[in-house]
């Protein structure tokens, strides 16, 4: 009887969950979605417009992911909340006005598709649509992790709270500029286009693989855009749950496992997203003829939870898995599948260990 209880407490969904039941926000559930701007979506009352909650496998009820519609020429409702976001612009162009109290005017902040940033903590914001095409954006929060402590919408919605030490209204708080952090490579509070970023290449990672490392607005949330040229795959890596991998180009799969256990595949293609499990091995593989190029919204939290080496080889106590460690089938499925694509095959072989 006791085991059966424990169960039933165990497997009964998350205060988060039960919200999203009650607010009618649709739930997007599995390992990845497709596409974020052909996705169904259903009218969300307290936003105002289209929206559904991709609260994937791997999000563990850390972070999770917004996508949102606004129809031509519309606005969306304003809004405040005590969780952070990073919000990606997937599709046309628009508008968002920011409050840092009622006495103050508005900022306003113009974007574009792959327009990056991050409303400062709590601060009252509101997204417009001027065009005569739909909007579509992503927006990966904490949410779910910030509903599942507080449990009460009116905290949350309601709150008048203001984190000066972020944002006080100030009318270049919206730079472009690059910022030295401590928490990444570089601090910013918005990106005018996250195609165009330089990236810094890491071939111990990858012999395709590029980075920036970035932190929003001064949030404990951070991020990075990464990219895997064609023909290549990065190596397999476990971090901490919750990174929303967003596709901004090119073409591919990645294969995520926990160790000892069975190889899940995920493909997608520009605008898919996909969320690796804490602790799962996972590879991203590039099989289209243009570079890959992903942006990875993560929770943060420096301190919390065990403590991930992603970037650190496991010969040296971390946590990134060498191509002579990986399971031999891997390197077959992805020749085959470039072969497939009439896409060359651009790494060395491996030299395993027998």
């Amino acid at each position: 009887m006791a085991e059966s209880i424990e169960k039933q407490r165990a497997m009964r969904k998350s205060p988060f969950l039960e919200w999203c039941d009650a607010e009618e926000l649709k739930v997007i559930s599995g390992f990845g979605v497709e596409d974020l701007v052909t996705v169904e979506l259903a009218h969300w009352n307290r936003l105002g417009g289209p929206a559904g909650y991709c609260h994937l496998e791997g999000s563990q009820g850390f972070v999770g992911a917004l996508a949102v519609e606004i129809p031509p020429g519309k606005s969306l409702k304003p809004i405040r909340h005590m969780y952070e976001e990073q919000i990606l612009i997937l599709q046309g162009r628009g508008a968002t006005q920011f409050w840092s109290d009622d006495s103050k005017p508005p900022i306003t902040v113009e974007w574009q598709a792959g327009s990056l940033f991050s409303p400062p903590l709590n601060a009252k914001h509101q997204h417009f649509n001027g065009s005569s095409e739909p909007v579509r954006f992503v927006a990966a929060s904490n949410a779910p992790l910030v509903f599942n402590t507080y449990k009460s919408a009116e905290f949350v919605f309601e709150n008048s709270f203001q984190f000066k030490d972020r944002f006080t209204g100030e009318k270049d708080y919206f730079s472009t500029e690059l910022r030295p952090s401590d928490l990444e490579d570089k601090a910013v509070n918005f990106v005018p286009d996250v195609y165009a970023v330089q990236l810094t290449k890491y071939p111990e990672r990858g012999v395709g693989f590029s980075r920036l490392g970035i932190h929003l607005s001064g949030n404990a949330m951070v991020g990075h855009i990464m990219a895997i040229e064609s023909g290549t795959y990065k190596k397999a890596h476990r971090h901490a749950a919750g990174a929303q991998v967003i596709v901004l180009a090119g073409k591919g799969y990645s294969l995520m496992w926990p160790q000892g256990g069975e190889i899940v595949r995920v493909d997608w293609k520009k605008n898919s997203l996909l969320v690796p499990p804490e602790g799962w091995y996972h590879h991203h593989f590039t099989t289209s003829a243009e570079p890959a190029r992903h942006l990875a919204l993560r929770r943060g939290l420096r301190g919390v939870g065990p403590v991930w080496l992603a970037t650190v080889s496991e010969h040296e106590g971390g946590n990134l898995l060498e191509h002579e460690d990986e399971p031999e089938a891997i390197r077959a499925m992805y020749e085959a599948d470039l072969k497939k694509e009439g896409v060359p095959f651009r790494m060395a072989p491996i030299k395993r260990n027998n």
